[in-house]
């Protein structure tokens, strides 16, 4: 094959394949149909296994509130010290963390986008508290002990994104404490 004559037909075989004939089409026909049906395996696998990335709107819109929430706080003269603050052993997270004053401030931001009949402050149920208590202790015991704080507070704020109406800002100052004490006629009353 390494004559000049052997180069000719190789070029030849490579450059001008074999006519068309009823079996080469047959034959092509079969690998066509398996690679389809393999294309539209993993395309299934791929919808079935793979996480989309399109975000779910709930969380879009519960981002939303948090940053009209931080830069409301800014403009009351807050110091906002943590967004989404989390560790990554513990499940939760703390929305916001910042000072009012002398007083560290867990804030806890949810948002909605119609008043429904059941308030959205009672979506702070006990286990959230629970949780939210929790991470606020992990995240004092984060601090140097010469700059923890003497004065702490769990605060809600619920925000209002209404279609075609102003945004709404409700801030519920110390709306629960350390423990769970019962006191549900204090519990969202300014």
């Amino acid at each position: 094959m390494n004559t000049p004559l052997g180069r000719q037909r190789l070029a030849r075989t490579w450059l001008n394949p074999a006519p068309s004939t009823a079996f080469t089409r047959w034959r092509n026909g079969i690998w066509l149909s398996v690679l389809y049906r393999t294309g539209i395996t993993l395309e299934w696998l791929g919808r079935r296994f793979v996480k989309s990335t399109a975000r779910p709107q709930h969380l879009i819109v519960g981002e939303r509130g948090e940053e009209i929430v931080y830069w409301h706080l800014q403009r009351q003269g807050w110091m906002v010290l943590a967004r989404r603050w989390r560790r990554s052993p513990e499940h939760g997270d703390l929305d916001l963390i910042a000072l009012d004053g002398s007083t560290l401030s867990f804030i806890e931001v949810k948002t909605r986008t119609s008043r429904g009949m059941v308030p959205a402050q009672l979506a702070v149920d006990q286990g959230k508290r629970r949780m939210l208590r929790k991470m606020a202790r992990l995240y004092i015991r984060s601090l140097p002990r010469e700059v923890r704080p003497t004065r702490t507070r769990f605060d809600v704020v619920v925000v209002y994104l209404i279609p075609g109406e102003q945004e709404a800002i409700e801030l519920r100052r110390n709306a629960f404490g350390w423990s769970e004490r019962r006191r549900s006629s204090r519990y969202w009353e300014d």
